[in-house]
């Protein structure tokens, strides 16, 4: 078997995963898909590869017929060829589930503990107890838009903290934590409720700028949105309104609609926003999990069994 291997990730496979090379020829590209002659391929192990280059490698591979992604969103993945073509593509969902989960958590308690006033006061060497009040976590409402693997693992966490659990999934079958499950066209009416609204759902054509104005306007004051998917999903502009009209209590965001984030972006200047440059996954663990996945399905691939977390190309996700 012959797979396309980019050369960010060639050396890690070969010194970390040895057995990769007793299953499969690996072909190497550089991020932007020149290299080996990969005319041959059978398979692509999407690993720091440019669109650009992704694009060259469906041109030159016209065998292709496994893509595996390290990422968990396939957005900025998926090719109409992919489907044209009958290419299976698989992602990397629950490889950043503990990290992202834990960002979250950071965000909340941060706020919850006014961490950002308290380092400021140190850093002018102010004494400043008399002019905070310092909030808790429990009984908090968190309602949490997509249950999938990072929304789960939000929830447990959550739980742990004895917060109240909400969330949504396409079907509303119970999920250990989550005291509320909502369907995709009723968790609006939850908003009302919400202290904290976190956004973990794939970027689709359905679920593109989900959240604006309606749905800021309906939460409670001074409930905080935190978004760790996609820009896309919520209405930046109607973000920053609702930010500058004081409604909201405040925004995590680790994605933006733009990224890098401009530098003339007014959510630079929120003392109420939390920006973070799209690295809520990142952990010393993800190059293990991934090549671990990858190899789990490459075994599967060579045996003919089905692969584990199979995208459906029409759906998005």
């Amino acid at each position: 078997m012959r797979v396309i291997v980019p050369e960010r990730a060639v050396e890690y496979l070969r010194s970390n995963i040895p057995a990769i090379t007793s299953l499969a020829n690996l072909l190497v590209i550089d991020r932007n898909g020149d290299g080996d002659e990969v005319a041959d391929a059978d398979a692509l192990f999407l690993w720091g590869l440019s669109a650009e280059g992704l694009d060259r490698v469906l041109t030159a591979a016209p065998k292709l017929r496994w893509i595996h992604t390290v990422s968990a969103g396939v957005d900025r993945v998926i090719r109409p060829e992919m489907l044209q073509r009958g290419i299976t593509l698989t992602n990397s969902s629950g490889i950043h589930s503990v990290p992202i989960a834990e960002w979250v958590m950071a965000v909340m308690l941060a706020e919850a503990k006014h961490l950002r006033e308290l380092n400021a006061a140190q850093r002018e060497r102010r004494w400043i107890k008399a002019d905070l009040r310092l909030n808790e976590l429990a009984g908090k409402t968190i309602l949490i838009l997509g249950l999938g693997d990072i929304g789960r693992a939000v929830a447990q966490r959550a739980a742990a903290f004895a917060m109240r659990v909400w969330g949504t999934r396409r079907r509303r079958e119970p999920v250990p934590g989550v005291e509320r499950v909502f369907g995709p066209d009723e968790w609006r009416s939850a908003l009302p409720e919400a202290d904290y609204l976190v956004v973990t759902l794939p970027l689709t054509g359905r679920t593109r700028r989900l959240i604006g104005a309606a749905e800021f306007a309906a939460l409670k004051p001074g409930a905080w949105i935190i978004n760790i998917a996609r820009g896309e999903i919520i209405d930046e502009p109607a973000l920053i309104d609702a930010l500058q009209h004081g409604h909201l209590g405040g925004a995590a965001l680790d994605v933006f609609e733009q990224e890098p984030l401009p530098a003339e972006s007014p959510l630079w200047g929120f003392d109420h926003v939390f920006v973070s440059p799209h690295i809520s996954w990142s952990s010393p663990r993800i190059q293990e999990r991934a090549a671990t996945l990858f190899l789990e399905n490459l075994r599967r691939y060579c045996r003919g069994e089905a692969l584990l977390n199979v995208v459906d190309l029409e759906a998005g996700y």
